[in-house]
């Protein structure tokens, strides 16, 4: 995350957007930590977080000493906690949350929590939601689409483990004489049958290893107390397991995070899943987009109004690039877009594409001519800019239909 200038007020604002800088790393908790949890709208669908404003003196934590209104955190305002919704204006305008009071009871690892509720307006709290249809504060979760397929499948994975368990171990199968289940079997014969019903049970329950029959015959020679373990092992109606992975697939891929089974089932490629990768990354981008604006609309104007400044134009928050970019891609791209003049060897543009490499800022001084900069570069001579030449001798295309005549590089055979 970093803090832009609008375009044109580069001058006007650069004292602002350090302000603004500087407000990142002077809370009570890093940037970082309040992101992590301004995220949880993702599971929830809604995040309320607190904004705790603080004068920026060092006797109230503050790494600074100027007087201006900072910020001392960002606490999230835990889901669970939130009783209910307060409205104002008929229902249009949403007026404030009531939470439940949670506190230390005294005890280490305790907490408690009273009935009594705290109101907390809505201009204490931003209020971050994922598809927040008819101005619903909560949102809308995305576990609920995938909350069947949940279902489902946790209950088909126990049904199979108690399968599993019941082949493991057999059916358990005790034969004692009739007259100890009658109905009108003496007390003594009940009490026969209801100590060998507690054998079974802890048979069942792995809570006993053996039983002890007594060797009685009867008039045929045959045993009067048998035990015996039958096997339940054969073929299933359902392949269970198959069904358990269908539901599972249908849960990744409604989260849109498809990539993560590519090739589980034996087939996928590198461009399936290029392009599965995007789509996770547009479903990212767009949490952090509501994050983000939530931080301009919200958190910098009231910041601003604070301070006693201008609010008609602010520097912003923006976060940076999800993915780095393939730099053999984005070497292609400028060999090409440079033939066709396209591409201006600037001071500028140099160090955006270093950059983009991660590597050190190849000048500092951005004011240099065109000329100067090309004259300081390694590659400037090397095989793969000949095609560079006719349209970039100064900075802009002579000639659209130049082309890219090098021979060194092979991607243009």
């Amino acid at each position: 995350w970093s803090v832009k200038i609008p375009e044109g007020y580069e001058e006007q604002l650069k004292d602002k957007a350090e302000f603004l800088r500087q407000v990142m790393n002077d809370m009570d908790h890093s940037w970082g930590s309040f992101i992590r949890q301004a995220t949880s709208f993702n599971r929830f669908g809604f995040a309320p977080v607190e904004k705790v404003y603080r004068k920026r003196y060092k006797k109230n934590g503050s790494k600074h000493d100027d007087g201006l209104v900072g910020l001392k955190s960002l606490p999230l305002i835990a889901q669970d906690t939130v009783s209910s919704w307060e409205w104002q204006e008929g229902g249009r305008e949403l007026a404030g949350l009531n939470q439940y009071a949670v506190e230390p009871n005294g005890k280490r690892g305790v907490m408690t929590s009273s009935w009594k509720e705290e109101f907390i307006p809505v201009k204490k709290f931003m209020l971050i939601r994922n598809n927040p249809l008819k101005n619903n504060p909560e949102g809308e979760s995305p576990l609920k689409s995938v909350y069947m397929a949940w279902k489902y499948k946790t209950n088909l994975e126990e049904f199979q483990a108690t399968g599993v368990s019941s082949d493991v171990r057999g059916l358990k199968v005790l034969y004692i004489p009739p007259r100890y289940m009658a109905e009108d079997a003496s007390p003594e014969d009940k009490e026969v049958y209801a100590y060998y019903q507690r054998i079974m049970r802890n048979l069942h329950m792995n809570e006993q290893s053996g039983l002890i029959l007594p060797q009685v015959l009867d008039d045929q020679g045959e045993q009067y107390f048998k035990f015996d373990v039958i096997s339940v092992t054969g073929q299933k109606a359902f392949d269970t397991t198959a069904i358990i992975a269908s539901y599972k697939n249908e849960i990744i891929s409604a989260l849109m995070a498809s990539q993560l089974i590519l090739g589980q089932g034996g087939g996928g490629s590198f461009s399936l899943a290029e392009s599965l990768q995007s789509i996770s990354n547009m479903a990212i981008e767009s949490k952090l987009i509501e994050i983000r604006d939530q931080l301009n609309h919200d958190l910098v104007t009231q910041l601003f109004q604070l301070n006693g400044w201008p609010t008609d134009v602010v520097p912003y928050w923006d976060f940076g690039d999800l993915v780095s970019p393939d730099l053999d891609v984005l070497s292609k791209f400028l060999q090409r877009a440079g033939a066709a003049g396209l591409v201006s060897q600037d001071a500028n543009t140099i160090n955006w594409v270093a950059a983009q490499a991660n590597m050190p800022t190849p000048f500092e001084d951005q004011t240099i001519s065109v000329e100067d900069a090309r004259k300081q570069l390694t590659g400037f001579t090397s095989n793969a800019g000949e095609g560079m030449t006719e349209g970039m001798g100064n900075g802009v295309g002579s000639s659209m239909g130049g082309g890219d005549n090098s021979t060194g590089n092979t991607e243009n055979a």
